[in-house]
């Protein structure tokens, strides 16, 4: 829409609740009113800095939401002196988030200040919020600025995720728009364009879990990598634990004499100290790994605290690239018997978690010693009788992972890829 501001406009601007409702001044180019669908009305001015062209990018200032000291006559007046500055040369929106303190305008920039700021003191999972920023949101559009974003860039980011799996893609949507939220609430950004975006309706209880001929063919595509992905996905596969605590295990958290693997309270998800007893193929796993050092800028060894790591400094990422590999390796090995063979369907780190406990439930391990396997913090046990019953079940615990791990060498003897069957 485009007329005059005035403020018999802005009075009677009404909100969408579908939409944002924005009007343009035709007399002043750029200068307009945001109207929210909650009834929110802010002005804003938009150009393009430097030399100005449809080449240059489109920035929006944001001059304030109406009332004191904002009225359509102050807000012109505000627009007129932003776009003298531009035709110097300036650029008002990147002088501003400068002499905010250095946050910097860029998706890379802020997500860093919203984990930093925000998501660590008050997300207790907000190292998976760090984690899908730098995994997935940054490299698609962490070099635009926050209001260069468009909702169509959103959507074609969601839809590569969501190749991977939809229920990643729902979790990646609710935290780029808390993220969008975060800095509109803070003046770095005048709309969400998560806005209106839905998820994609799969954000529900998976039920997947491999097959024994699909657990063993992850196990063995793993073991043709020779790469420390192998022991890797063993592990997740032997001691049925959570990704991110496998991938973070330390060699002070070993005991190989004890045969035992403690997690600390901060690195579980529950905020629970957790033992987790080493079967001997657990055992052997571990022990075919060594432990990997560093050089530090004296030329002097450092020991590296971590098991998994591929920089001798810093536990290991990238999980979705090398699970691409993985499912290729896995289709090489069933195209060689079969050269009509699929891709195995799809399926995630955490589906091994659940297709150890699914075996181990098909073994009649009671309920209560999986879930004290899992660490799960709302077992099987509940109300009073879980408050004091404080029995750790180490023996049972140790006792349902060796009939795991014996079912496990039963099958993978069984699909055995150089083998008949």
């Amino acid at each position: 829409m485009s007329t005059r501001i005035t403020k018999r406009v802005v009075d009677a601007a009404s909100p969408d609740p579908a939409r944002d409702v924005w009007i343009w001044d035709p007399e002043i180019k750029g200068f307009g009113l945001r109207v929210r669908a909650k009834g929110r009305k802010t002005y804003v001015v938009e150009y393009r800095p430097g030399a100005g062209g449809r080449a240059a990018p489109k920035r929006r200032y944001t001059i304030g939401a109406h009332g004191s000291p904002w009225t359509p006559d102050t807000a012109r007046a505000e627009a007129r002196r932003v776009l003298g500055q531009v035709a110097q040369g300036r650029d008002p929106s990147a002088e501003r988030s400068a002499a905010r303190g250095g946050d910097g305008d860029t998706v890379a920039d802020l997500t860093a200040a919203f984990i930093e700021k925000y998501a660590r003191s008050r997300q207790k999972s907000w190292r998976e919020t760090e984690r899908v920023f730098l995994r997935d949101v940054n490299p698609a559009i962490g070099r635009k600025r926050i209001d260069e974003v468009s909702r169509q860039d959103v959507v074609r980011l969601l839809d590569q995720i969501a190749e991977r799996g939809p229920v990643m893609a729902d979790r990646t949507l609710a935290y780029v728009r808390k993220f969008y939220n975060w800095c509109i609430e803070r003046d770095h950004a005048t709309e969400n364009p998560c806005a209106g975006l839905k998820p994609y309706g799969t954000n529900v209880s998976r039920d997947r879990f491999l097959s024994d001929a699909e657990l063993a063919e992850v196990w063995h595509a793993a073991d043709t990598s020779n790469t420390i992905w192998a022991p890797f996905v063993k592990l997740l596969i032997i001691t049925a634990q959570r990704r991110t605590e496998v991938a973070e295990m330390c060699w002070s958290e070993v005991d190989l004499e004890a045969r035992t693997w403690t997690l600390p309270a901060e690195r579980t998800k529950n905020k629970r100290a957790h033992e987790v007893p080493m079967t001997d193929t657990a055992i052997a796993i571990l022990a075919a790994i060594p432990p990997p050092s560093n050089k530090d800028g004296g030329g002097r060894t450092i020991e590296c605290p971590f098991v998994f790591t591929t920089t001798g400094a810093t536990p290991f990422s990238g999980f979705s690239k090398a699970k691409k590999t993985l499912d290729q390796r896995i289709l090489t090995i069933r195209k060689a018997r079969d050269d009509d063979a699929e891709a195995m369907p799809s399926w995630t780190y955490h589906d091994l978690r659940r297709t150890a406990t699914t075996g181990m439930a098909r073994l009649k391990v009671h309920p209560h010693i999986a879930d004290a396997i899992l660490n799960h913090k709302d077992g099987s046990i509940r109300g009073v009788a879980a408050v004091y019953n404080r029995h750790a079940y180490l023996d049972e615990r140790r006792r349902a992972l060796e009939m795991w791990e014996e079912h496990l060498l039963k099958i993978l003897l069984a699909h055995d890829p150089g083998g008949s069957s």
